[in-house]
């Protein structure tokens, strides 16, 4: 294929897949906001601005887990109670604690994605839900790639450098991560590890003991407004996974 089409078909589908992320924050935010929490634990919060954007008034407990210096000081500031910790790990919160426990692409980064989905399950109330957002391995962009034998794009980066699809936009290009190879965390935060099938996330979520619902939006390549045509047709091909997982019983 030409570069300059190549270059062409890239700018597309960027351009589609930054609506398409909006659109999955917007599920997320509008999901946490309508079940309006007294305590939320925001997993990978960054600076803390996302789900700002969506409370009308902000939950009495607001805790968040980030490990950037820079982001901890600024969710701080919007009053954010702060901790950073191993998420392949226990999590340092005690049972029945939280009402939502919300996390924006974060879990395909792990590599222990059972224990991150049971300890959710273990901190939240009785009636408390997971928001949880990622990535989908069978989207069709996903799966164009594999069917011409290229890593899914969902797969790219391995370690700081993205490898083995040429159709990617960051293809042969390397990603500057803020702690070095060898470091504990590095395998938490370079690249995505592993990432969901619908089927996939809808199981693990109910092997932990929740009500699941898990579905996908944003079918890439195709244009948004396609896209939004076809996702009732073709559930399982979107490229952003959305989880919604209830844990059973009446809240407190």
């Amino acid at each position: 294929m030409a570069n300059p089409i190549l270059k062409l078909l890239q700018s597309s589908v960027a351009r589609h897949r930054h609506l398409g992320i909006e659109r999955c924050n917007d599920w997320a935010g509008q999901a946490a906001a309508e079940l309006k929490p007294n305590s939320i634990l925001d997993v990978g919060c960054g600076d803390g601005a996302m789900l700002f954007r969506y409370f009308k008034q902000v939950p009495r407990e607001f805790y968040g887990v980030e490990g950037a210096p820079d982001c901890q000081a600024k969710a701080q500031q919007r009053g954010l109670k702060i901790f950073s910790y191993d998420l392949n790990g226990r999590w340092p919160f005690e049972d029945n604690k939280f009402d939502v426990v919300f996390s924006s692409q974060v879990i395909e980064h792990l590599h222990n994605t059972r224990l991150f989905v049971e300890e959710a399950y273990r901190m939240l109330k009785p009636g408390g839900t997971a928001i949880i957002t990622s990535e989908n391995l069978c989207s069709l962009l996903n799966w164009f790639a594999m069917s011409l034998g290229y890593t899914p794009f969902s797969l790219m980066q391995v370690c700081g450098r993205y490898l083995s699809n040429p159709l990617g936009l960051h293809y042969n290009e390397s990603h500057t991560e803020p702690l070095p190879i060898d470091h504990l965390a590095f395998a938490g935060v370079s690249g995505h590890v592993r990432v969901l099938t619908v089927r996939q996330a809808k199981e693990i979520f109910t092997l932990a003991g929740f009500e699941t619902e898990a579905r996908s939006i944003s079918i890439l390549p195709l244009p948004d407004g396609l896209s939004r045509a076809l996702e009732g047709m073709i559930k399982p091909r979107g490229h952003y996974l959305l989880v919604r997982g209830r844990k059973p019983g009446p809240p407190k």
